[in-house]
């Protein structure tokens, strides 16, 4: 693994390989690999300042780690920027060969989600980077200076850290894409350990007759007597956080029911509105069929009457020709 990670200086954008965008999911892919032997593109920052506990990303979706620059190590932030600036400009390159068509220099760059953002004048830049997340759980190497492997919630605001980062590739979605990258190793700086072992808590093996009568010496009856108080006051204290903590739960409880009836009110007086509406509509609807069919039918009573007097006017019209003709004859 170690021949395959590159110090942030060292990398030639040159040496940076992307593969034709596959489907995964509702997005598309690209991987990214570097040097001719195709290798995960893995590369190591200088040393960061921590500006986030890792222990607060517990149960976020997307868990990340903010760091800052400090001054003279801007390498890392000029690395990230050149990075940018060649994914963007790869994808304008191969455009055509990706998506069947060229797309222009500003579509693309407006696309683009950068890794890194601006910062003001006589600032020191940061950098937010994605922790790995298997199974709901940050799964990121941590070791100390000494090689010694720690826990991730040792890694803490104020802290000096390493990164390894692993550049997995382009991740392109509906409106916009960005590089994917995660932390996938910390190097943390932890406080050098004092050459003495000092027990912070009490921890002689007294004898408990001496332990009894040194404790009369020292303590009045007032005093003890104050340090009994301040227990029970302890005690009430924590009871009374107690209760309320209770009573804040079953206040909970109960509001949380009230909505639920309250929802399922709505839902069953909409249900109704919904109802009367649509027989309100059945009913308007049965009442416009009953009064085209009566109309129908008054209709087709009138053409009937139309057409029987058509039928008699011509009956008369025939008779009053053959009386002329009748009529005729006899002259």
């Amino acid at each position: 693994m170690t021949s395959n990670i590159v110090k942030c200086d060292d990398v030639k954008v040159e040496k940076i390989n992307y593969t034709t965008p596959e489907k995964n999911g509702q997005s598309y892919f690209s991987s990214i690999s570097y040097g001719d032997s195709l290798n995960p593109f893995y590369i190591q920052t200088p040393k960061l300042i921590c500006k986030t506990n890792i222990s607060d990303m517990e149960g976020k979706k997307i868990p990340y780690l903010d760091v800052e620059v400090p001054r003279g190590k801007m390498n890392i932030y000029d690395f990230l920027l050149s990075l940018d600036d060649n994914n963007i400009k790869t994808t304008v390159k191969k455009s055509e060969e990706w998506f069947g068509k060229e797309i222009p220099l500003q579509a693309i760059d407006d696309m683009y989600r950068r890794t890194t953002k601006p910062f003001k004048k006589n600032t020191a830049p940061q950098i937010r980077l994605r922790l790995p997340l298997i199974r709901n759980e940050i799964k990121c190497g941590v070791y100390n200076q000494n090689r010694i492997f720690v826990g991730t919630d040792e890694v803490k605001e104020g802290s000096e850290v390493v990164l390894i980062l692993h550049i997995r590739g382009l991740k392109i979605l509906k409106t916009t894409y960005y590089c994917d990258c995660y932390i996938t190793q910390i190097k943390l700086f932890q406080e050098k350990e004092s050459k003495f072992n000092i027990i912070k808590d009490y921890s002689i093996l007294d004898d408990e007759d001496e332990e009894e009568k040194e404790l009369g010496d020292i303590f009045s009856e007032e005093i003890y007597n104050s340090f009994q108080e301040e227990e029970e006051e302890k005690r009430l204290e924590e009871e009374a956080k107690k209760k309320k903590k209770e009573q804040d739960a079953e206040k909970k409880k109960l509001k949380e029911k009230a909505e639920k009836e309250k929802l399922e009110e709505e839902a069953k007086k909409k249900k109704l509105e919904e109802e009367a509406k649509k027989k309100k509509l059945e009913e308007e609807t049965l009442r416009l069929e009953e009064e085209e069919n009566l109309r129908l039918e008054e209709e087709k009573k009138r053409l009937k009457e139309e057409d029987e007097k058509k039928k008699v006017a011509e009956m008369i019209a025939k008779k009053k020709q053959e009386l002329l003709e009748l009529e005729n004859l006899i002259n």
